[in-house]
């Protein structure tokens, strides 16, 4: 099928971590290697495996192509109803971990590739439905927030969201438009995202329909994949260009991105100037006038921001939001929540929550 020229392949490519490869009839293998003096010593597989579990209907399709006898056919079909079905996000976590096995090196989902020996214009399922999508919402949630800062730490939130789903549950008897419809998904978040980041519509919406176009041409799940990578990079690089490039300076951006990734501890004027260099005075008016308000008001808004999508998207105790946010004391909380939101958190968890 050559699997063996596509690993050696990848391999001259200088790439080291696992990859899975994607064949005629959507079969799956996770290949993990173990290296030697920087040369590849060994390579294991897992598989095959099936992506989907409307593959089998597709395959019976392909085998009526043939002219097949009765027990022939049965024979082979029988042969494919025994290789397990995997959803792909689950193959990932599985790839990961063969890789710490084999290696005791910590990866993450993205570092994994994938590689297709399919030939083009041929359709190949890749996709499954997922048990449950609990906990999507918050992560989808903070992955919208870092694509609308143009943060590059956008794929720590993109491989939770995946850990936690496959995607949409549809199934529509074709995997590999279902996968389609799933990027097209990821593509609209990430395109309002940027939109309310500050990116022009019209250039967002215009990346948008270029990408729509490019999902739609791809013909198997590792176009597929790659393609999605490339178009998150693009949006996140054009956000960073953006805000590098606005009025805000370079130390008060710093600043804003130090705040927000230090959202659940106790954040003083005086430290955030001394990241800077500034005097805390020159810092304060600096930031004031830049930002258009306070140092605190800032920070308070980004605490209460992210006290709403742990309110809506877990079970947390208000307590337990509360102390993990660094609001002193709940009392405090409650009155910030209810002054600046317009109702208490018991209020809008009621209306809001999404478990």
């Amino acid at each position: 099928m050559g699997l063996g020229d596509r690993i050696r392949q990848f391999l001259a490519d200088g790439k080291r971590t696992p990859v899975i490869i994607e064949a005629e009839s959507n079969l799956l293998w996770i290949a993990s290697f173990v290296f030697s003096d920087m040369q590849p010593a060994s390579c294991h597989l897992i598989g095959p495996v099936l992506g989907g579990r409307d593959t089998h209907m597709l395959i019976r399709k392909k085998l009526d192509s043939f002219e097949l006898t009765v027990k022939l056919r049965a024979t082979i079909f029988k042969i494919f109803e025994e290789i397990p079905v995997i959803p792909t996000n689950i193959l990932n976590q599985y790839a990961v971990m063969l890789h710490y096995c084999l290696n005791r090196e910590k990866i993450s989902l993205h570092d994994v590739s994938y590689l297709t020996t399919a030939a083009p214009g041929q359709t190949y399922a890749a996709q499954t439905e997922n048990p449950g999508h609990g906990g999507i919402w918050l992560s989808e949630q903070q992955l919208c927030k870092m694509l609308e800062n143009g943060d590059p730490r956008y794929r720590e939130a993109l491989d939770r969201a995946f850990s936690l789903s496959d995607g949409m549950k549809t199934d529509s008897g074709d995997s590999l438009r279902n996968k389609k419809n799933n990027c097209i998904v990821l593509l609209t978040l990430c395109s309002r995202s940027c939109i309310r980041g500050g990116l022009p519509p019209a250039i967002s919406y215009d990346l948008n329909d270029y990408y729509a176009q490019k999902f739609e041409a791809c013909n198997s799940i590792t176009e597929l994949t790659d393609l999605s990578f490339v178009m998150l990079e693009d949006y996140v690089g054009r956000m960073q260009d953006m805000k590098n490039s606005s009025f805000v300076s370079a130390a008060i951006l710093s600043s804003c991105e130090y705040i927000r990734t230090h959202i659940t501890e106790s954040l003083s004027i005086g430290e955030l100037a001394n990241r800077t260099g500034y005097s805390e005075y020159y810092f304060s008016h600096k930031f004031k006038k830049e930002m258009g308000c306070s140092v605190n008001d800032y920070i308070l808004k980004e605490k209460l921001e992210q006290a709403k999508l742990l309110l809506a998207g877990t079970t947390d105790s208000i307590q337990s939001i509360s102390d993990s946010l660094a609001f002193g004391n709940r009392s405090y909380f409650y009155s910030c929540f209810q002054k600046h939101i317009g109702m208490s958190p018991s209020e809008y968890r009621k209306q809001n929550g999404k478990l």
